[in-house]
C-alpha cells in the first residue's frame, strides 16, 4: 500500500433473567474459531477468496490514515459487512460495536438514542457524509429513522475528540454514502413479515471515466407492536411508515479534483401513546435532509485543499385530537462550511489546518425562535519517528456567539512491535457540547448564561496478532471525566452547570477474518460509570455488554450472517435495577442470480425485555425477502 504521508501521493478523503455466561461465551467463540478453517479447505470456490486488506480510516484524524497508524480507538463497519448483516436500520449495526449502548423506547420508529462510552446521545457527535444532524434544539439525533439505505461506511471514533469541536466528548459516528462504481447495476429489495412488516428499495449506481452516480428510494411500513407495555394499559399497535431518499453524485475535475454532491432525506411517521397510558390517536412525523457539496483539489505536490458546504434541516410534528400536550412542532437547522488544508511537509509528516463556520438555528413554536453563530478552527500535525510509530497533536479553538471561546486539544500514539504483528496505541484528549436551544432559551427554564460542558478523557490499549494466525486481539482502558454537566433543578426549574460525572472501562475484542467472505468478532465492553454528586451508575448504562457476530459463507452461494448482545448491570433514572437481557439476529441469504433470496430473523429467542422501562420491545420478527441485481 502506498505511503499515505508522502508529498505526491495525498488521497482524497473518502422478570429476573440469567446473566451471561461469559466462559460459555467465551467456548463458544473458540468452536466458531475453529469451524470456519475446515469449512474453506474443503470448499474450492474459496480458494480464490480475495485476502483483506488493511483497513483505511478517515474520521480519526480527518485523513485517509491506515488502522495501524490510529493511536484512537475505532470501529469500521464496510458495505461488505452492512450487506451479509442486511439491517433494516442503522442502530442495528451500532448496537455491535465495542463502547456503544443503543436504547430503543419501542418498537420500529420509536425513539432510539446512541451512547458512546457512558456518555448522554447528546455528547456524541453524528456525521452524515460530513455533515453534523445533531439536533439543535434537544442536541441528540434519533436512530429510529435513519435506515442503513445506500450506506457505505460507518466509523465509529471512541474517545473526546478535539478536531471536531462541540458534541465530539465521547466520541463520532460518521456514515458515509454510497459510491458509484465501474458497471452500471439496477437492484431492488423486496421483503415482508410479522407485523405486516414490509421494506421496497431500488437503487442505481455506476460510474463512468469521469463521472460516478448513486441513488435509491426505500419505502419501509411495519404494523409494529404498542409503545407502551401491557401493563401500561396497551390495547392496540401503532404503525410505522418511513420513505428515505438517497444519492450521491461525483465528478473528477481538472485532473486530480474531485466533487462530491451528496444529498440524504427520510420521512418517518410513527403512532405513539401518551404519557402513562394508552393513547389511541396521538401520531409524531419526522423528517430530515441533509445536503452536502466537497470539493477536493491538489493545489500542488504537497498541499491538497478540500472545501464542505453542508446544511441539515430537521422537523418533529406531534398531533393528537384528544390533548394539547402531545400536539408540537419542533425544528431545527445548521448552516456549515468547512475549509481543510493537508500539507505534506515531508515524507513522514502531514500538517492539517482546518476553519469552519456553522450557523445554527432552532424553534419550538409558541416558545422560542433562536439561532447561534460558532466559527472554529484548527491545527493538527501527523508525523512519524520511526516506520512503527506515529504520533498526532491537534489544537482547535471554538467561539460561539453565546457562550463565548473554548479550547480543545488531542494527542494519540500508535507504536507497532517490530516482528509487525502487534501494537499499542492510545489517545489523550478534551472536548466540550455547546449547551442546546432548550437548555438557553425554552420559556422559564432555559438559561442563555450556561456555559459549555466539558470532558478529559484519555485510552491505552494493546492490539496483537496471534502467531501467524488471522486471529486478533485488542484489549483498550479507557477513562472520562465529565464537567458542568447541565441537568435540570428540581428545585429553582431550570437548566444549569451544576452536574459532574465520570465513566471509565475496558473493551476487549477478538477478531478473526482470514478473507472477505468470513469474520468473526467477540466484544466485551466494561463500564463503571458514577454521578459524583450521588455515587450512584448513570441511567441505561449497562457495566457489561458482551457482543458477537459472525459472518460466514460456508458454500459459494450460502451466507450466514449472527448477531448477538448479552447486556447485565443496568439501572434505569429512578434507580431501580434494570433486567439483563440476551438479543440474537440471524441473517440467511442464498447467491441464486440474478435473485439472492433471504431470511432475517430479529430476536430469535423471542426475547422478553425493555431497554427502556415501560415501552415494548417486538418479540421474534421474520422476515422474508429477495434482492435483485441487474448489470
Amino acid at each position: 500500500m502506498n505511503d499515505s504521508r508522502s508529498p505526491d501521493v495525498l488521497r482524497p478523503r473518502g422478570g429476573a433473567r440469567r446473566r451471561p455466561n461469559l466462559p460459555w461465551l467465551c467456548a463458544a467463540a473458540a468452536i466458531l474459531l475453529a469451524a470456519p478453517g475446515s469449512s474453506r479447505q474443503d470448499d474450492e470456490a474459496d480458494a480464490d477468496t480475495p485476502a483483506v486488506e488493511e483497513e483505511i480510516v478517515v474520521s480519526a484524524n480527518r485523513y485517509e490514515v491506515p488502522a495501524s497508524e490510529i493511536g484512537s480507538a475505532v470501529t469500521v463497519i464496510e458495505a461488505d459487512e452492512i450487506e451479509r448483516r442486511n439491517p433494516v436500520a442503522v442502530l442495528d449495526l451500532l448496537r455491535t460495536v465495542p463502547g456503544t449502548e443503543v436504547t430503543h423506547a419501542g418498537g420500529p420508529g420509536k425513539i432510539a438514542t446512541v451512547r458512546v462510552r457512558g456518555g448522554s446521545g447528546a455528547q456524541a457527535l453524528v456525521l452524515v457524509d460530513g455533515v453534523r444532524v445533531n439536533s439543535v434544539t434537544g442536541g441528540t439525533v434519533d436512530f429510529a429513522n435513519l435506515l442503513a439505505t445506500n450506506i457505505e461506511r460507518i466509523e465509529v471514533l471512541r474517545g473526546p475528540q478535539a478536531t471536531y469541536g462541540s458534541e465530539a466528548m465521547t466520541g463520532v459516528i460518521s456514515i458515509t454514502t454510497g459510491r458509484g462504481m465501474e458497471r452500471w447495476r439496477l437492484g431492488g429489495t423486496g421483503e415482508a413479515g410479522t407485523h405486516d412488516h414490509r421494506r421496497f428499495d431500488l437503487g442505481l449506481l455506476g460510474a463512468t471515466d469521469r463521472w460516478d452516480v448513486s441513488v435509491s428510494a426505500t419505502d419501509l411500513s411495519t404494523d409494529g407492536v404498542s409503545h407502551r407495555a401491557i401493563e401500561g394499559g396497551a390495547v392496540e399497535d401503532d404503525p410505522y411508515e418511513n420513505r428515505t431518499w438517497s444519492s450521491r453524485l461525483g465528478a473528477a475535475f481538472a485532473g486530480d479534483g474531485r466533487i462530491d454532491l451528496r444529498v440524504r432525506s427520510y420521512r418517518g411517521d410513527t403512532a405513539l401513546d401518551g404519557f402513562g397510558l394508552e393513547d389511541l390517536n396521538a401520531m409524531a412525523a419526522q423528517d430530515e435532509d441533509t445536503v452536502s457539496l466537497t470539493v477536493e483539489k491538489d493545489l500542488g505536490s504537497f498541499w491538497r485543499q478540500t472545501v464542505r458546504v453542508g446544511r441539515t434541516d430537521a422537523a418533529l410534528l406531534g398531533t393528537d385530537p384528544d390533548t394539547i400536550w402531545n400536539n408540537y412542532e419542533i425544528r431545527s437547522g445548521i448552516r456549515q462550511i468547512d475549509l481543510q488544508s493537508d500539507i505534506a511537509l515531508g515524507a513522514d509528516n502531514v500538517l492539517n489546518l482546518g476553519f469552519g463556520t456553522e450557523n445554527r438555528r432552532g424553534a419550538s413554536v409558541g416558545t422560542f425562535d433562536e439561532e447561534a453563530d460558532l466559527d472554529s478552527w484548527f491545527v493538527q500535525d501527523q508525523w512519524s519517528i520511526r516506520d512503527n510509530v506515529h504520533v498526532t497533536a491537534a489544537l482547535r479553538g471554538d467561539e460561539h456567539s453565546t457562550f463565548g471561546s473554548e479550547t480543545s486539544h488531542r494527542v494519540t500514539v500508535s507504536g507497532g512491535w517490530s516482528d509487525g504483528r502487534g501494537r499499542v496505541h492510545g489517545s489523550y484528549g478534551t472536548a466540550f457540547r455547546a449547551p442546546n436551544f432548550n437548555e438557553l432559551y425554552f420559556p422559564f427554564s432555559g438559561d442563555p448564561n450556561l456555559l459549555p460542558e466539558t470532558t478529559e478523557g484519555f485510552d491505552l490499549g494493546v492490539q496483537q496478532r496471534l502467531g501467524d494466525s488471522d486471529v486478533t486481539l485488542d484489549l483498550t482502558w479507557f477513562d472520562i471525566d465529565f464537567d458542568q454537566l447541565i441537568e435540570f433543578d428540581l428545585t429553582s426549574f431550570t437548566f444549569g452547570n451544576v452536574a459532574r460525572a465520570s465513566s471509565s472501562g475496558a473493551e476487549f475484542t477478538l477478531r478473526y477474518r482470514p478473507d472477505i467472505s468470513t469474520s468473526l468478532e467477540f466484544s466485551h465492553t466494561w463500564n463503571r460509570t458514577e454521578d459524583e454528586a450521588t455515587g450512584n451508575p448513570l441511567a441505561r448504562r449497562p457495566k457489561n455488554r458482551t457482543t458477537a457476530v459472525a459472518q460466514l459463507q460456508p458454500t459459494e452461494r450460502f451466507t450466514v450472517a449472527v448477531m448477538a448482545a448479552f447486556v447485565s448491570d443496568r439501572i434505569d433514572s429512578d434507580g431501580a435495577v434494570m433486567d439483563d437481557y440476551t438479543k440474537v439476529d440471524l441473517h440467511l441469504s442464498y447467491g441464486w442470480s440474478p435473485f439472492k433470496p433471504f431470511v432475517r430473523i430479529e430476536n430469535a429467542l423471542d426475547e422478553d425485555y425493555f431497554e427502556v422501562p415501560g415501552f415494548v420491545t417486538p418479540g421474534r420478527t421474520i422476515v422474508v425477502g429477495f434482492r435483485l441485481q441487474r448489470r
